[in-house]
């Protein structure tokens, strides 16, 4: 007896070296997590040009938690936009390291010829993404993913709640798009019986209240690997009163806010020590006060039949029967569509109207692409020729009406990433990252890549350089 009992003993040694030898058990931490388990918390502030964190003292900026993060980790000088520089090609170049050619977004909304029935709907979903993704590459690693509000990524991850709204529709319909659309179904529902009053600060300027009331909840509750948080309240106030204005500081610093109480999120869940935090945006952001409508053009040039009507009510419209040329406008950045894209002498004739323009200092285009310069550029493969707006310029989607009109706008995105103090914003904190300081520019593919070598993932058709983050030994 005494004997079999040795053998058994020596036999559970035995086991326990390999179980040692080959880590199968790993030393936990306070909070039961593993002590080497990865997490990545990426909060996207929309609209946050660079200049709101290299010139904080001179704005007098109270942003406590965005200084913190800066102290304790590194700030790039600024972080170069892809082309068209507006939200969701840049989302998708960050989370898939490539450029718009190859991941196929854009634009914000998805164009749609004149003649036709205008659905006005947006790239919400992230089937629309033809590369490899961060949330792809975490999935096949075998970690979870949430996601609030972030653009192009409707119907991935563990815990989605998308972006997404009823195009003309009311805040309500919208909501009930969300809650339809979240993954799982009854997300939404099971976050509104902790904040039953989740919307109260909401309203049409406002929402990062709730985006943040979201993300909290999946932060402490689902406890995700990898959460994405996309809140723009800045952007907003930034398009409608113009950048670098005291509304626009207002909004960022309650905006920090919201970025606090996200960490603290991470915090209580016991996840903190495990995460690394960045900070990204997608554009930096130049004050405008006018509108340049370059489908006007095409309808004086016979390339758009448009015409202006009135329904019952009195109400202007405007009716499409023919087009060989339309406009796909995205911020300050326009792309020409050819109905055939072999259209060559609607091709010469798009260059004839435009090029004698960019001579015009105002006419309101800055430079008119051509396919050569767009691909080099990574950009619209779909495009003709591109549209860059002048300073003070933003474009406009009329194809009747004047040509140049004031904007509603005071402020816009969408120019070449090379125009002049013009920057997103990229910041790195927390676990994995021990280099202190400010850093140099980068592309927003090289902070895609550098994110997921974060994580410990390796995304298929990523183009950018990943950034050291860490000290040299």
């Amino acid at each position: 007896m005494s004997k079999l009992l040795s053998l058994k003993y020596k036999s559970l040694l035995g086991i326990l070296v390999f179980v040692l030898a080959f880590g199968i058990f790993q030393p936990f931490n306070a909070h039961g997590q593993t002590a080497n388990k990865k997490r990545i918390l990426i909060i996207s502030l929309d609209g946050l040009d660079t200049q709101y964190l290299q010139k904080a003292d001179e704005f007098n900026l109270k942003i406590p938690t965005l200084r913190k993060l800066m102290a304790n980790g590194v700030t790039a000088r600024g972080m170069t936009s892809v082309y068209p520089s507006i939200t969701y090609p840049n989302h998708t170049s960050l989370v898939t390291g490539a450029m718009p050619a190859k991941h196929g977004i854009f634009g914000n909304g998805i164009f749609e010829p004149p003649v036709g029935t205008q659905t006005n709907l947006y790239h919400w979903f992230a089937k629309d993404i033809r590369a490899d993704t961060i949330w792809d590459a975490a999935s096949r690693a075998g970690m979870t993913t949430g996601m609030v509000s972030f653009p192009v990524a409707g119907g991935a991850g563990d815990w989605n709640v998308p972006e997404i709204w009823k195009s003309g529709g009311t805040p309500d319909e919208s909501r009930l798009e969300i809650a339809k659309n979240a993954r799982p179904r009854g997300l939404v529902e099971e976050v509104q019986k902790q904040f039953p009053d989740i919307y109260k600060n909401t309203n049409s300027d406002e929402g990062d209240d709730a985006r943040t009331k979201f993300a909290e909840y999946i932060i402490s509750e689902k406890r995700p690997e990898v959460m994405f948080v996309h809140l723009y309240d800045l952007d907003h106030f930034q398009h409608d009163f113009g950048p670098f204005t005291s509304q626009a500081f207002e909004i960022l610093e309650k905006t920090d806010g919201y970025v606090a109480r996200l960490i603290a999120a991470a915090e209580k869940a016991g996840t903190l020590d495990e995460t690394t935090i960045f900070i990204t945006s997608d554009h930096g952001f130049k004050p405008i006060s006018k509108q340049f409508n370059p489908g006007v053009l095409l309808n004086r040039a016979g390339l758009v039949t448009a015409n202006t009507v009135k329904d019952e009510n009195g109400r202007e419209r405007t009716t499409f029967t023919d087009w060989k040329a339309a406009v796909y406008v995205t911020g300050a950045a326009c792309a020409i569509y050819l109905k055939d894209p072999n259209d060559k002498a609607t091709l010469e004739k798009l260059l004839e109207i435009f090029k004698p323009l960019e001579k015009d200092k105002n006419s309101g285009i800055y430079r008119v692409l051509e396919s050569k310069e767009i691909n080099k550029l990574g950009s619209n493969t779909r495009a003709a020729i591109m549209l860059e707006a002048a300073d003070n310029f933003t474009f406009g989607s009329n194809y009747t009406g004047e040509l140049v009109v004031e904007s509603r706008s005071r402020g816009m995105h969408g120019y070449l990433p090379s125009r002049t103090n013009y920057y997103a914003s990229f910041i790195a904190s927390g676990k994995n990252v021990s280099r202190r300081g400010t850093i140099d520019y980068l592309n927003v593919t090289d902070a895609g890549s550098t994110i997921a070598a974060t994580l410990g993932v390796k995304l298929k058709n990523a183009t950018g350089k990943v950034k050291k983050l860490q000290k040299s030994k």
